[in-house]
């Protein structure tokens, strides 16, 4: 597979921006890096290191390769980005996570899988990268697929914030919030009836306010499953607090939807 130059901004250089700025700037050349090595030359890892501190939690055969979810969990203490990379898709970064104010370093989505592959996490600490992998057998191709033209867009948000209990949670007000987003997210390498090419419609930002402040900003590329599914957990959030999710697309498209924190 031939490789690409990256060109600009670095997902390195872009996890030391503020939170705010992250959302405005979508990584272009890393989205659309072809292979991991080049992707990992995108985030300017000089070296990174084996970590059983991560945790990776996918089936080991996956019937359909465009639905396979995937629970990363980062026991790392320090944990700043969880980086989601797929080594035989058609681009390998998938999704990178940020996690600030008070959001834990784990994460939870469906992704989609063009054929046996690994996927690799990279885990961004301070100045340190950690990373594991894990192999997951596809019995059916996930990054192409078909759809109609006659389909209408129009995207809406299911999202819920609860708390959780537990006698054995070390945090009492860990709050666990989970969302689904409506949205095609075509590759732009699917094609419609007549066999013609679906142009690249897919959401690149999410972010999960609490209290007005971001606790988890979200990019993403194409490899994200149709309807985006999300879990993430807050160790700050009380009852009553306002949660607020947002997304924009490659389109211009946004939505919001708030939810209180519920028992």
């Amino acid at each position: 597979m031939k490789r690409r130059e990256f060109i600009g901004l670095g997902i390195a250089s872009a996890l030391l921006m503020p939170v705010r700025a992250i959302a405005t700037v979508w990584n272009t050349a890393a989205f659309n890096a072809m292979d991991i090595e080049t992707a990992e030359n995108g985030l300017s890892i000089a070296d990174e290191s084996p970590s059983d501190a991560i945790d990776i939690t996918a089936p080991s055969r996956a019937e359909n390769g465009a639905i396979v979810q995937v629970a990363v969990h980062s026991r790392i203490p320090n944990t700043e980005a969880i980086a989601i990379l797929v080594e035989k898709n058609p681009t390998a970064l998938l999704a990178n996570t940020m996690f600030r104010h008070g959001a834990e370093s784990s994460l939870v989505t469906r992704i989609k899988m063009a054929e046996t592959s690994d996927i690799k996490v990279i885990v961004k600490a301070g100045n340190r990268y950690f990373t594991a992998s894990k192999k997951v057998i596809v019995l059916e191709n996930g990054c192409g697929g078909t759809s109609s033209t006659n389909e209408q867009f129009k995207s809406s948000i299911k999202i819920r914030a609860k708390q959780l209990k537990n006698k054995n949670l070390k945090n009492k007000n860990l709050v666990q919030v989970k969302a689904i987003i409506t949205h095609p997210m075509h590759t732009g390498r699917g094609k419609d009836e007549a066999g013609q090419l679906i142009p690249a419609h897919f959401i690149q930002h999410i972010t999960i306010t609490h209290l007005n402040q971001p606790a988890v900003t979200m990019q993403l590329g194409t490899g994200i499953s149709k309807n985006p599914y999300l879990t993430f957990h807050l160790a700050e959030a009380k009852l009553g607090d306002a949660i607020v999710l947002a997304w924009q697309d490659n389109l211009g498209n946004s939505g919001e939807a708030e939810t209180r924190v519920i028992a």
